[in-house]
């Protein structure tokens, strides 16, 4: 069955369309506005609704992706590190209540691989972050290394 208000929505949109249409080129301009207040107000909707948008991408992108892991700082659990091991693969290091594991993941599910000395895992992770690539994509020791030579250049200069 034929919708009869679908079929003649159609041609009164397109009759009007034509009507302004008629009415931009018997004028030579097309319609201004009526005030100056009407822009200014349109103007004021536009600035507020970009406003707007920007806050909610900030909530979306700074405040949200701390929730989502559904684990807060004061966690009992928390996940230390993950390595990918191929797209359905992984291998993560979980502390847990003082206990560190290493746990991998698969398809299959999770399972436990083995328990990590506590001392030992708290040296390496602590080694890990210190040696991570920053935003930039450099680490911190190649940072300092790259500062120190660069003074070393900037003495001899003068």
């Amino acid at each position: 069955m034929i919708d009869m208000s679908a079929t003649l929505f159609v041609p009164r949109i397109l009759a009007l369309i034509s009507a302004l249409a008629v009415q931009v080129d018997a004028g030579g301009e097309a319609p201004q506005f009526d005030s100056g207040t009407s822009l200014l107000w349109m103007m004021f909707q536009t600035i507020f609704v970009l406003a707007f948008m920007c806050a909610l991408a900030y909530v979306a992108l700074r405040v949200l992706p701390r929730r989502a892991g559904g684990v807060s700082l004061s966690s009992m659990v928390q996940i230390v590190d993950r390595v990918p091991l191929d797209q359905r693969k992984s291998l993560y290091v979980v502390k847990v209540a003082g206990q560190w594991l290493l746990i991998g993941s698969s398809e299959a599910g999770l399972h436990l691989i083995s328990e990590l000395d506590p001392k030992v895992a708290e040296q390496e992770a602590e080694l890990a972050v210190r040696e991570r690539p920053t935003w930039g994509g450099v680490s911190a020791k190649a940072r300092a290394a790259f500062a120190d030579r660069l003074a070393d250049l900037m003495k001899k200069k003068r």
